[in-house]
């Protein structure tokens, strides 16, 4: 009975996409994006993960985390709030796996066997992107981002949050993009290193292992200006050892802000040029260019740009092989990654942890000793006191003519603060002492008891930030769609009326006997959009994608208008 019970309810193998006549169906725009994230790869090499299907194919998981991060669904548990049924029909089944089912199948595919297979899925989707005629290789934009945790089980180590002026236990995201914000990759690490010890530890390498079309060994060597490719990234990284050793060793230029501008130069070194940024933009900007040579035989690229109200933009670079007005236009593209950031966290939620589940740390990593981290902060308290009780000691002045009462409270008052200012400086110089001979990093294992740490394991984060990527790049491939049926003043709404598209309803029509599936999307709220949405569906019909698993080419317009 039981066995017959399971074989009704198909629960003895994987469920069939099988769509039905459907009107008003929530989010059923999403299906308009089908054809985009099917070409940055949503469904490519599959097959190196460890996955044995039960219901619910693999297919089907991977396309329900990309339509819930389409339609703003911000994290798997906010899934409680639609409707299964509902969101079924939008991959031809009865019903989408509830929240807790989801959470298992993401962990079986980013947990145990499956984290190197997950690591070479998201090798090859980068390696993929690199690959494809519209990509804009060569110049990467590296910049870390925090991922705050507040709760008190973890206890992970404190980092700097720029965003909220605040220092705060997380950890940190570094993502590299193109000039245009488009992300590539992202290395996640609980241990605050930095950005330098990231790039030559984890992101160099793995560009590397990754980047198409370097140059090779030779052409490197008849051309001594020539690199493999360019790694961009703000002040955090500013480092001239860290320039000539990417350079010496594998031939990679680095451009960023100079940290230590020297005096300004003469107003009459900077000439006027016009700046073509990659978004369709000309600036008139004001430019000029010295040669530096910061370490011995190694010459580096000063840019400086002149801005309206006399202040000089001072930019490093090592790369000879591109104009100095090229120089200007990378530096200025690393908005785009700020920009990516900011849509990244309010639309898709970037910053949340992904799973509570914890694991142990690398106990063989190096950290900053926190007793060394404790006796600089009193070093610091106590100078500051010091130089505190200096200047009130200066201050403290007797008037003309004194009298004898004011003459012994002025004595009496510098000399406690005579004595306060001895007791400063006793404590400095003993904590001055003691951290000499205190170790400044030591090893996790060595860490004391009450500052050992565990980090979140970073499977599932790994696995749904991989999607969050495929998605926003099919996002930005259909608001590129419709840019050019934009006016000059409203090409900044492309990416809003994409998002619009995916929270409106539909009407899903099969039609097997002439293998078509038909999707009907809902009117906008103005004829100027659902103009320029038609252009977008003439655009997408002309590719002829077909549902994943079926034999049904998707084809989309508008619903006729007629009461069904």
């Amino acid at each position: 009975m039981t066995e017959r019970v399971t074989a009704a309810l198909g629960l003895s193998s994987s469920a069939t996409t099988q769509f039905e006549k459907v009107f008003d169906v929530d989010n059923g725009g999403v299906l308009l994006a089908l054809p985009a994230l099917l070409a940055n790869g949503l469904l490519d090499s599959l097959n190196v993960f460890d996955f044995k299907s039960g219901y619910y194919r693999i297919e089907d998981i991977f396309l329900v985390i990309a339509f819930k991060a389409l339609a703003r669904v911000k994290n798997i548990n906010r899934l409680s709030e639609v409707s299964p049924g509902e969101w079924g029909c939008l991959l031809g089944l009865d019903r989408i796996p509830e929240m807790k089912a989801l959470r298992n199948k993401v962990d079986l595919l980013s947990h145990e066997s499956n984290e190197i297979n997950l690591d070479t899925w998201r090798a090859k989707r980068s390696e993929d992107w690199m690959n494809t005629p519209e990509s804009v290789i060569g110049h990467f934009f590296v910049d870390g981002h925090v991922r705050t945790y507040f709760g008190n089980t973890a206890n992970l180590l404190y980092r700097y949050v720029p965003r909220q002026k605040l220092c705060l236990r997380g950890m940190t995201d570094y993502w590299v993009n193109d000039e245009t914000g488009q992300p590539f990759l992202c290395v996640t690490t609980p241990f605050s290193k930095g950005l330098i010890s990231m790039l030559k530890e984890e992101i160099i390498p793995e560009l590397l292992k990754t980047v198409p079309n370097q140059p090779s060994d030779e052409e490197l060597k008849k051309d001594k200006r020539l690199c493999r490719f360019t790694v961009i990234f703000d002040r955090e990284g500013f480092n001239v050892k860290l320039f000539k050793e990417l350079w010496d060793k594998y031939r990679i230029a680095c451009q960023t802000y100079n940290k230590y501008p020297k005096d300004d130069w003469p107003e009459t070194e900077f000439n006027t040029i016009f700046l073509d940024t990659p978004f369709g933009i000309t600036k008139e900007v004001k430019m000029a260019e010295r040669g530096v040579c910061r370490l011995k035989d190694f010459w580096i690229r000063e840019v400086r740009q002149l801005t309206e109200n006399g202040h000089q933009i001072s930019i490093y670079s090592t790369g000879f092989h591109v104009e100095s007005n090229h120089i200007l236009v990378h530096m200025d593209c690393r908005k785009s990654q700020e920009n990516f950031f900011k849509y990244g966290r309010q639309e898709y939620n970037i910053d949340t942890l992904g799973s509570y589940e914890k694991t142990d740390v690398d106990e063989t990593v190096e950290v900053v000793n926190p007793k060394y981290r404790r006796l600089e902060k009193d070093i610091c308290s106590a100078a500051g006191k010091l130089g505190r009780k200096h200047l009130k000691r200066k201050e403290i002045s007797l008037k003309d003519n004194p009298s004898e009462r004011d003459i012994k409270r002025y004595e009496a008052r510098q000399g406690e603060l005579t004595k306060q200012i001895e007791e400063l400086t006793d404590i400095v110089k003993i904590k001055k002492a003691e951290k000499k001979d205190t170790a400044k990093h030591i090893t996790v294992e060595e860490l004391p008891e009450e500052f050992k740490f565990k980090m979140f394991h970073g499977g599932r984060k790994k696995f749904i930030d991989r999607i969050k990527m495929i998605v926003y790049r099919a996002e930005t491939a259909m608001a590129n769609i419709i840019k050019p049926h934009l006016t000059k003043h409203d090409k900044d709404t492309a990416r809003h009326i994409i998002k619009n598209i995916f929270q409106t309803s539909a009407d899903i029509h099969p039609d097997y006997e002439n293998k078509i599936l038909e999707v009907k999307l809902h009117y906008q709220d103005t004829h100027k959009k659902d103009k320029v949405i038609k252009k977008l569906i003439e655009f997408l019909n002309e590719t002829q994608y077909r549902f994943p698993g079926t034999d049904l080419a998707i084809l989309y317009h508008f619903v006729s208008g007629e009461n069904p």
